[in-house]
């Protein structure tokens, strides 16, 4: 069996070593590891170019940059390995993540995805993180059963459990044969809609609970900091497509996860916009009203009753709902003071 590990490279000379290194010293050894250099500016190319030398596993793709998706689509479409997984370039492996998730395809039946779980690391301090779904094998009834109803969105707005693909490893015929790519017009989100698009294709899933194999940097400059205007459109198109992929779902009615799931990406857009400290009072006003005024984020609160949100989810949702952008701010700025 061989594993293709594809890693989209731009601009991460400061933590590329690292990373690599935690790939070639994987215990499990046939792989193919594809580097695709993204039109990086730094040293990241001559960095991929000098590990390519002293490892031959190594292929080198360099290309114009398009994107972390163009990048993955690139690496899916030369790769071949039996299965297919991804590593971001600033984070790192575990040396028996590969190994491990191996013997669980070799003993489980051959699973189409296995599935581990991972470290957030933030200021050299590392958080386990973990899915709240069961440990073991799915079949598509169990799929069906136990993993769609969380498939894009928790009831309480919490974390999905299935939505990184870089603690996955995929069978390479269930993404050539469903032709499952990563939309390359969606700049951020763009794991959401290609798990999606795996598990509703997927016939057989293995979650290896508790087993903590790959680490995520979060880096300061996060996206959750500062506000960025595009957001919103692109979380408008990521909720269009979903709804183009599971809309007509013969298996699974999706429509209150698609409601409450643009629904979700407002709260987490209203909640950058009012973290913001370089946005004026009156800005955020009128980004607010803008937001709650949007013809498809109103169409999301038809025939919604909030079951199993918090006393003050459900008030911010009220004030969402009702369009009322100064008793929002109002409010944010109550529960803010309450918590500390």
């Amino acid at each position: 069996m061989k594993i293709s590990v594809i890693i989209p490279v731009y601009n991460v000379e400061r933590y590329l070593k690292q990373c690599l290194e935690s790939v070639i010293t994987q215990t499990f050894r046939n792989l193919e590891i594809i580097l695709v250099n993204d039109g990086s500016t730094d040293g990241s190319a001559q960095i991929c170019n000098k590990f390519a030398k002293k490892d031959q596993r190594i292929k080198v793709i360099h290309q114009i940059n398009g994107g972390v998706s163009s990048a993955r689509n690139r690496g899916i479409k030369i790769a071949n390995g039996d299965y297919i997984t991804f590593v971001d370039s600033d984070d790192w492996l575990t040396s028996d993540m590969y190994e491990n998730m191996v013997s669980i395809i070799v003993s489980a039946n051959l699973p189409e995805v296995v599935m581990c779980d991972f470290l957030n690391v933030k200021n050299n301090v590392s958080e386990k993180v973990n899915a709240n779904i069961r440990n073991g094998f799915y079949n598509k009834e169990n799929i069906i059963n136990e993993l769609y109803p969380t498939l894009l969105v928790t009831e309480n707005f919490g974390r999905i459990p299935i939505v990184s693909a870089c603690i996955c490893l995929f069978e390479k015929s269930l993404l050539v044969q469903n032709n499952i790519y990563f939309d390359e017009q969606l700049r951020y989100s763009e794991d959401y809609l290609f798990m999606a698009a795996v598990l509703i294709n997927v016939q057989s899933f293995y979650y290896m609970k508790e087993h903590y194999y790959y680490n995520y940097l979060q880096v300061e400059d996060s996206r959750s900091k500062k506000y960025k205007p595009e957001w919103w459109e692109n979380l408008l198109s990521l909720n269009k497509k979903l709804r183009k992929l599971l809309s007509d779902n013969k298996e699974y009615d999706f429509e209150r996860q698609l409601k409450l799931q643009l629904i979700h990406s407002a709260l987490f857009v209203s909640s950058s916009i009012y973290r913001d400290q370089n946005i004026l009072k009156s800005q955020k006003l009128t980004l607010f009203k803008a937001l709650f005024d949007d013809k498809n984020l109103r169409e999301s609160f038809i025939d919604i009753r909030f079951k199993k949100q918090s006393l003050s989810q459900k008030v911010v949702l009220l004030l969402m709902k009702k369009r009322m952008p100064q008793s929002y701010l109002n409010y944010l700025h109550y529960i803010a003071k309450l918590k500390k």
